[in-house]
């Protein structure tokens, strides 16, 4: 009986050619389910992976586009029916835009921002304060009728309209001294307490030491709530995601 390879010790190309092209991965996909353009969908970049790969194309703007443009939801991957790593595709092809394209500097710096701020919960809760000025102090009334930002910035723009209204409680948030464990409230018989103790950062359970999911940032819900975000994508059709 043979043993298939492992992915990761297959080749790219053998990667690529798993893909039939049947398509069943296009309803899937969040970026053609709100373009409709067949490069933003996993077959059309797979087409380009597969271009690159054979030196018919080059990494140009328009081809790195469409790369950057994926979520990295991998809905997709669950979809095909033949079984696709598009997981392991998509990541060494943006090793190989990282490497070999130069992008702009108002590129990397936009970049560097979204990824020196949002992954870090002390930096999101550090920011909390002078957004609160932004908004108490009128200057994002002034900024939203004046539409500078538009003229500056389309992503900034986008990231702006997404804030959500910061209070004093968002600044300092406090958590409560105990809260009920989730494990015990699935079933009478659970062996934990369900007693929470509090954190300087969020509560965990007393016993089983799990983490009660509480979260003082709701960045993150605006941006579900404003694309209806699911795992096979967005409900509300026409609505972009920030390029």
């Amino acid at each position: 009986m043979s043993v298939a390879p492992h992915p990761t010790t297959r080749t790219t190309s053998e990667l690529i050619s798993d893909c039939v092209h049947c398509g069943f991965c296009l309803p899937a996909c969040p970026t053609y389910r709100s373009w409709g353009n067949e490069p933003d969908s996993p077959r059309g970049r797979i087409d380009l992976m597969k271009g690159l790969e054979e030196g018919t194309l080059d990494l140009s703007d328009a081809v790195v586009e469409h790369f950057d443009a994926c979520l990295g939801c991998m809905a997709c991957v669950t979809a095909c029916p033949s079984g696709v790593r598009y997981d392991l595709l998509i990541e060494s092809t943006r090793a190989k835009v990282e490497t070999g394209y130069q992008r702009t500097q108002a590129e990397r710096g936009f970049r560097e921002l979204i990824f020196s701020l949002f992954p870090y919960p002390e930096r999101l809760a550090a920011l909390s304060v002078p957004l609160l000025v932004y908004a108490r102090s009128g200057l994002q009334k002034l900024v939203r009728a004046s539409k500078v930002l538009d003229r500056l910035s389309a992503r900034l723009a986008q990231l702006e309209a997404l804030m959500p209204d910061i209070s004093l409680a968002d600044v300092r948030p406090t958590l409560p001294p105990t809260a009920r464990c989730a494990a015990a409230s699935r079933s009478s018989q659970a062996a934990c307490s369900g007693r929470f103790s509090r954190t300087s950062t969020r509560p965990r359970c007393a016993c089983c030491r799990r983490k009660a999911s509480t979260s003082p940032f709701r960045w993150v819900k605006a941006v579900a709530v404003r694309y209806r975000c699911t795992p096979g994508g967005p409900r509300k059709r026409g609505v972009s995601p920030v390029r």
